[in-house]
């Protein structure tokens, strides 16, 4: 499953590693692809559980990124009980 955000905005480069690492820290995840003003996350379905989207909900809370695109890990959740 792939998720495309927005990056917050304003990023240093410092910054941007950061949030990449702690993209690396979700427990679903597989890759990233920095496009610019967007985010590409790749997770692995096969992994994809509850704990990881808390992981993701709290770190776009935390980096203050628009939560709407994790709503379709919901759906897949709800959907695989």
């Amino acid at each position: 499953m792939k998720i495309l955000f927005t990056k917050p905005t304003l990023l240093t480069e410092e910054k941007s590693a950061l949030l990449m690492t702690e993209l690396t820290q979700v427990l679903a995840y597989k890759g990233v692809e920095d496009m610019s003003t967007h985010l590409l996350l790749e997770l692995d379905n096969e992994v994809v559980d509850i704990e990881s989207i808390q992981q993701l909900f709290a770190l776009f809370e935390r980096w203050e990124i628009d939560k709407s695109p994790l709503e379709s890990l919901l759906q897949l959740v709800d959907r695989n009980k």
